[in-house]
This record gives structure tokens, sequence and C-alpha cells, in this order.
């Protein structure tokens, strides 16, 4: 009898979101789904735990609890997002036993092993774990190799529907910003960076969607300095509320410190904005300045004024055509059903 494909897939915080599209975009290679995160879910066969590190009594329990969930459900892979504290108590419950794949995610491969030795550490056990691993920029396999030597890493991302691909006829004069209300992601340079240009063209609107830590800072320090007609905040998005969005606003900025391949990038290339986003790596693998988007020069509102005097047909058409050819669902679809197929050969 041929035995069923399953999935444990451990991932979770404020990239729940991202961890259930991802879900989406490979569970019909698996009859049966596992997801343990750290928190509930509208997903079915959901396990909730804590993946804190700070207290070491309670890391070990929640180790032995995720390895009792390994036991009970008995997957055939293991696929946990960002070599984190996530990657790292998933390790130790797993101990070698079942084929692990790591999707890495940014800050946990470009960041997190800068903040001290002992995170060095973590970060490179979590890699040297995994029979697997991707990254959704070639410069973040380009970190990972710096971490553990050369290792196959499949660049991949979570793609986009290019069915849903579109540019709008009548877009309104609105600047779209929808990262999380952090500060790796520069909300408040966002708001202070456009003031400017805000006040000098009124027409003009920031829409501030996401929420976080900071969101209650972000609308006093927006009250400090822009009218409100100039900007709103409009909290979470639902994925159509989402691509509403991309498709009436014009352009779109997202000026984080580190970042990988963004989604948010993507999908706002594929509905037609003009993207302005921080010099990153990551952002040039997908962006040339002055072509299909602008790479931020530090001054927002110099950059906004730019931004109105690209042509938007032709960035829009190079963007389609990057987005058919690097970053729909389908292609990335195939190189994770690529990756299992090599586990399950």
């Amino acid at each position: 009898m041929h035995k069923s494909k399953k999935l444990l897939l451990i991932g979770g915080s404020k990239g729940n979101v991202h961890l259930l599209n991802f879900h989406g975009l490979v569970a019909s290679y698996f009859q049966e789904t596992c997801i343990v995160s750290n928190q509930e879910m509208e997903q079915s066969n959901v396990k909730v735990l804590n993946f804190e590190l700070k207290n070491p009594f309670a890391m070990l329990k929640n180790v032995r609890k995720l390895r009792a969930i390994i036991r009970e459900f008995d997957p055939d892979v293991i696929h946990v997002h960002q070599a984190n504290a996530y990657g790292f108590i998933t390790g130790l419950a797993n101990r070698g036993k079942k084929p692990l794949v790591v999707t890495t995610w940014g800050s946990d491969v470009l960041t997190l092993p800068k903040r001290s030795m002992l995170h060095k550490w973590m970060v490179q056990y979590v890699l040297r774990s995994a029979v697997e691993i991707t990254a959704d920029a070639q410069f973040m396999a380009d970190a990972i190799h710096g971490l553990i030597g050369p290792s196959p890493v499949v660049v991949a991302n979570f793609g986009v529907e290019i069915q849903t691909m579109q540019a709008s006829a009548s877009r309104e004069k609105i600047i779209y910003s929808n990262r999380m209300h952090e500060p790796l992601y520069r909300i408040d340079e966002i708001i202070t960076q456009s003031t400017p240009f805000l006040l000098a063209n009124p027409m003009w609107k920031l829409r501030i969607a996401a929420s976080g830590s900071e969101t209650e800072r972000l609308k006093q320090l927006a009250k400090q300095h822009l009218p409100e007609t100039s900007v709103e905040f409009v909290g979470f998005q639902s994925a159509p509320e989402n691509r509403a969005n991309y498709l009436s606003s014009t352009i779109y900025v997202s000026i984080p410190n580190t970042d990988g391949t963004s989604i948010s990038l993507l999908e706002a290339m594929a509905y037609g904005c003009l993207p302005i986003v921080s010099d990153l790596p990551a952002n040039r693998e997908w962006i040339e300045h002055g072509v299909n988007g602008l790479i931020s020069t530090g001054n927002l509102s110099e950059d906004l004024t730019n931004a109105l005097k690209m042509n938007s047909k032709s960035m829009q058409e190079v963007n389609t055509k990057i987005i058919e050819e690097k970053a729909t669902k389908k292609a990335n679809k195939q190189k994770f059903e690529a990756i299992y197929d090599r586990i399950f050969v």
C-alpha cells in the first residue's frame, strides 16, 4: 500500500500570513499537513507552541513538546521557516531523525548572526541540520555560504498569482506602504521623508497598511507632520483588500534596513505600482534604478518627485515580464516540489 506523504510545517510570529501563503503553494504535494506555530491559525491541524529562547527551562520543555508532536504525527518531511528560534528548537527536537528543510527569510541569516557568537552558532546549527536550504535571493544564499561554507541553496520565493496581475486604468494619487510597523521597516522614515512632497502636492495621499509594535507612535508622528487629508492608516489588509490597494495606488514604498526578496515588492510589481525601495542587494536583484522602479536615494520626497517623471507604461511592461519569468507561484512551486522529490527518492 502506498504511504501518504506527510508534511510538518513550522513557523509563525508576524510571518503567519506568509507561512499560510507557503502552505497554499505546496499543500497539494502532500496528503497530510500539520502546522506548528506560536499562535492560533484558521487552519485545521494546527499545534500552538512557544518558540521563545529566553528561559532555558521553558525552551527545553517546548523542545520535548515538539518532539512529541513529531513522534505522534510521524512526518516524512519537516519544513521550518527561519533559521532562528523556530529552526533551533526544531533542530533540537528532531535530532536528525526526519529530513529537515530550512527556508530562510532574511534577518535570520543577515542580521541575527551578527548579534553575538552565540546567535551565530545557533544559526549555523540550524543550517547544518538541514538536508535542503532555501533563500529568496542570491545574496542571501551567499550569506549562507559565508556561515557554513559551500552548500547547495535553492533560490526560490513564494511567488505571486499570475492570473491576477493587471495594470489598473485609473490609479489614484496614492503612495502605498504595507510593511509591518516595526523598527526594521522604517515606517517612521516613510512618514517624515515623504512630508515635503505631500505638503507640496496636497492631491497625493500616503496610505499605510499593516500594524505592529510602533503603530500608535507612527499615528502620533503622522499627526505632527501631516494634515489628516494627506495620510491614512488602514490596518491589517486581507489578500483581496491588499490587492485592491495595489491596483488603486500609483507608487509603492518599502525602505527597510535589511531584507530578502519581499513578496509585497513582487506583488506591487505585478499589480502595476511604481516601486521605490531601499538600496539593498535583494532589491537590486529585482529593480533596475530608473527602468522598472527606483532605488531610494535616502531622500524619499526627491524619490517621489522623480517617480512622477517615469514612464509608467514602460515600467509596468518590464515588471510584468520579470514577474512572469521569475516570480509566479507556478515557477516557485516547481522549485519546492523538486526539493521534496529529492527527499522522497
